[in-house]
């Protein structure tokens, strides 16, 4: 795909990876002649993800770079029965993995914990938001995180 057809969500230009991760991802690119990391777009020729690759092909004044088509998912989950639902995003590993009653590792403010499912919900925003990100899907039935898929 040529690369300035690629369409970058302005939340990925306001945070950009950090200097390590660009310089590690650089020399593997150096010294292997190929990315370390794929660029995956949506239907709709959004950035996804492979930020990295794409500022580096940009970099290297790449016309072409291959590219593979994914999705992102996002889950509505809660603390306790009943509770408050927040949200979090499936990492591409966990897409398609999870459904509503599972329990699957977050982060919070307040450290590593477990949550129920109420949902999994396809992404369709037009401008993603800064979405957390599920850790890890707990094996079926478990009650407890750290046993599960990580």
């Amino acid at each position: 795909m040529r690369i300035d057809e690629i369409r970058i969500f302005p939340c990925f230009r306001a945070r950009p990876p950090l200097a390590e991760k660009l310089d590690r991802k650089e020399r593997y690119y150096l010294e292997h002649g190929e990315f370390e990391s794929e660029i995956v777009l949506d239907g709709s020729g959004n950035l996804i993800d492979g930020y990295t690759t794409y500022l580096l092909a940009e970099k290297y004044g790449l016309e072409h770079i291959p590219v593979r088509y994914g999705r992102r998912q996002i889950i509505r989950a809660a603390h306790r029965p009943g509770g408050k639902l927040y949200t979090w995003e499936l990492p591409g590993i966990l897409v398609d993995r999870v459904r509503a009653g599972d329990r699957v590792g977050v982060r919070t403010e307040k450290g590593h914990t477990t949550v129920m499912v109420a949902g999994v919900e396809e992404y369709a925003g037009q401008e993603p938001e800064s979405l957390r990100m599920v850790l890890w899907r707990c094996k079926r039935g478990s009650e407890h995180g750290g046993s599960g898929t990580r």
